[in-house]
């Protein structure tokens, strides 16, 4: 069964209800940050784009509305407030420009560390990217590693990190280098990976030996809790993974034998893998994950805030696949049933 961070409980990670704004509420993550915050007993701010987002906000979230450049609506979000989680970024290259993705994910950055400072506010736990690191490393990356990102994405959160240190002894920060986050509310991405598979439509890339990192999001919202709370975490900047390395071939063989499905074993050029992949619904930030090669320390983390991650590819991957599989039988059903 899958072991879930939000069964942690929450006399270890906060003793007292706080006051959190979450920038990218509406996203995947912020969504289920502020379900955890609201049960632990948070008034939550959070910033959202349109008024169709708020909406879709729990009962009890107090609404901001506006850009992650507004510098006057973030102000107003943020009196008051103990804590932010600002996870607002676009994240894909695909469907945004270079001066967008810099103007949200740097700009926006610079101006969320703006008005935490006008507030006081006690802590900012901001979301970065192994990608700052580039996408093929052979050697173990610590947290002191060089930075060499290889694409817009990577870059802007390189220079959002930026932003956020000039802040130091100012501001106190945390600044978590997340691995490919997974579980709930991230079906759409996965579940692409599962139905080709399933299908025995699947091409290992390369040798498939390549080392993957993942993070369930149980684990991630424990691990910004954590250090919310921790005077250890202040101005520091940590790895986030589950603390293993999965190959790719290891990941698909194991999405395979879940679903009780032949096990991959074609093999295709990274070169000409493009062309099959947007046959398949793949676009290329989905394959920047899948040709990821990183071999990274976790051991920071485990040192200073006693974090270990609970949730296992292994032990996480069933209930994903179980859930994949439930909603593909549905969607035959519902094919069949129309002839």
């Amino acid at each position: 069964m899958e072991k879930s961070a939000m069964q942690r409980p929450v006399s270890n990670v906060m003793d007292a209800s706080k006051v959190s704004f979450v920038t990218g509420a509406n996203g995947k993550t912020g969504k289920e940050l502020i379900k955890m915050l609201l049960k632990r007993g948070d008034k939550v701010h959070a910033l959202v784009t349109s008024k169709e987002y708020i909406l879709q906000l729990p009962p009890g979230v107090i609404p901001f509305l506006g850009d992650i450049n507004n510098l006057a609506v973030l102000k107003e979000a943020c009196k008051g407030v103990d804590n932010i989680y600002h996870l607002a970024a676009i994240v894909s290259e695909y469907q945004a420009g270079t001066e967008e993705i810099m103007r949200v994910n740097v700009e926006g950055t610079h101006n969320i560390m703006e008005a935490a400072k006008e507030s006081r506010v006690k802590h900012v736990i901001f979301l970065s990217t192994l990608d700052v690191y580039g996408h093929s490393r052979g050697e173990l990356l610590t947290e002191e590693s060089r930075l060499e990102p290889k694409d817009r994405y990577g870059l802007s959160k390189v220079l959002a990190e930026k932003e956020v240190l000039k802040y130091t002894n100012v501001v106190p920060f945390t600044i978590f280098r997340v691995a490919q986050i997974y579980g709930p509310g991230f079906e759409h991405y996965f579940f692409k990976f599962f139905k080709v598979i399933k299908e025995q439509k699947a091409y290992i890339i390369g040798d498939g030996k390549n080392t993957l990192n993942l993070i369930h999001v149980d684990d991630l919202l424990h691990a910004m809790l954590l250090a919310a709370s921790s005077e250890a975490s202040r101005y520091k900047i940590y790895n986030l993974t589950d603390g293993n390395a999965y190959t790719q071939q290891q990941l698909f063989w194991l999405a395979a034998d879940l679903m009780k499905v032949p096990r991959p074993i074609r093999h295709i050029s990274r070169f000409i893998v493009g062309f099959v992949a947007k046959q398949r619904g793949i676009d290329s930030d989905e394959l920047r994950f899948l040709t990821s090669n990183r071999n990274v320390d976790t051991s920071k983390i485990l040192r200073e805030l006693n974090f270990r991650a609970t949730v296992t590819a292994e032990e996480g991957a069933g209930a994903f696949v179980a859930q994949f599989l439930e909603q593909h039988s549905k969607g035959h059903a519902k094919e069949e049933s129309a002839f």
